[in-house]
């Protein structure tokens, strides 16, 4: 086969090698890229339908939110701020499974040194947050020292509203805000009824409980949290509420 003549376009254009490949913005003006418009990666792992689902409901929530009029300036943008170092992750490690899988006597070193490594549980953990995207933290834009569970995927606790029992996971099926309130924190109730129309407030109780109050963005991920020594608690919830989810409606 040989070129075209005249210098016409391939009608086949194939790469060789590692199909590694990711787009440099997500997002020019209205036009966004996620899934697999916006990055190219080996498969190894399966990490692909995991990534673009989360682009996915990155980007959902916050275009709602500028659709029904509620968007904070700056919270578009934040879909390729927090979602490109993420694939950027994924492109990191399925190159290096590739390179694992490449034959050669120091290939086959490099394996069995990694094994090694891999008895330690602390290593395991890494990599398997790593390749699940478990090791995600978005920066939550406060401007403070942030509590350890915010910028992280909330955990799936078991909890009772009343006496009915249900998850975290059942909570967010509606797709909206959720103060979690897991300590009768009156306070911060209070505080984000300003924010009604958008961000339900739930109380409830859990055998482990990680922090008193969590702000939960809709697509799971902690925009802010507070425990008990947490100070100026209902100030902060309230920056983090004009933050990601706008001003409070009018009274």
């Amino acid at each position: 086969m040989s070129e075209p003549a005249g210098g016409e376009p391939a009608a086949l254009d194939r790469s060789t090698g590692i199909n590694s490949r990711q787009a440099d913005r997500y997002r020019q003006g209205r036009v966004f890229l996620l899934g697999d418009a916006a990055h190219v990666h080996s498969g190894v792992g399966g990490p692909g339908l995991n990534l673009g689902l989360q682009d996915a409901l990155n980007l959902g929530w916050k275009l709602a939110a500028e659709v029904n009029g509620w968007a904070p300036e700056g919270l578009l943008d934040t879909y390729h701020s927090e979602r490109h170092p993420v694939g950027q992750r994924v492109i990191m490690h399925t190159r290096a499974q590739m390179a694992l899988l490449s034959p050669g006597p120091n290939i086959t070193a490099l394996r069995e040194l990694f094994g090694e490594l891999l008895q330690d549980a602390g290593n395991v953990r890494h990599v398997a947050d790593l390749m699940a995207g478990a090791d995600v933290r978005y920066d939550t834009r406060t401007g403070e020292p942030p509590h350890p569970m915010a910028g992280r995927w909330m955990p799936d606790l078991a909890l009772r509203t009343g006496d009915k029992a249900t998850r975290v996971a059942e909570l967010l099926r509606a797709a909206r805000p959720i103060l979690l309130d897991l300590a009768g924190r009156t306070d911060l109730a209070k505080t984000a009824k300003d924010w009604a129309d958008r961000v339900e407030v739930i109380t409830a109780r859990t055998a482990d409980r990680p922090a008193d109050a969590v702000l939960i963005r809709p697509d799971g991920y902690v925009a802010w949290a507070a425990g008990p020594d947490t100070l100026d608690a209902a100030d902060g919830l309230r920056h983090t509420l004009r933050t990601w989810f706008g001003d409070p409606a009018p009274s």
